[in-house]
């Protein structure tokens, strides 16, 4: 079971970790982070429950659709979002919501919101 507005939040440039960990807590949510797909996924594996992934798409190892994919397969009801910067497509049909980059943090908490809604 999901829990709510707790979100995993990954992403492997450290700026943009902190900036996106703040404006989120200041929206309301309960963030986790974690700095690369491996980490994030060993939280899962671990027994960690999220209501939302938000990760950056391009990371080193484990890329951030990969990490939607695995994570969806040990939680089918998690949402996510990949936040990339090269376009809106994905292959293999898996479903998931995308935020571009660049990106105004006031756009970034209205799409974690969407999820939610």
């Amino acid at each position: 079971m999901n829990a709510p507005r707790r979100i995993l939040l990954v992403d492997d440039d450290p700026n943009v970790l902190e900036i996106s960990l703040e404006v989120l807590a200041m929206s309301g949510f309960e963030i986790v982070t974690a700095t690369d797909g491996e980490q994030a996924l060993a939280r899962l594996h671990a027994g960690e429950r999220f209501a939302a992934l938000v990760t950056d798409h391009s990371m080193p190892g484990l890329s951030g659709l990969d990490l939607v994919r695995q994570a969806r397969a040990l939680d089918p009801g998690m949402h996510c979002l990949l936040v990339t910067g090269y376009g809106d497509t994905v292959e293999g049909g898996i479903e998931v919501t995308f935020l571009r980059k660049p990106f105004r943090v006031v756009e970034l908490a209205a799409a974690v919101e969407a999820l939610f809604t």
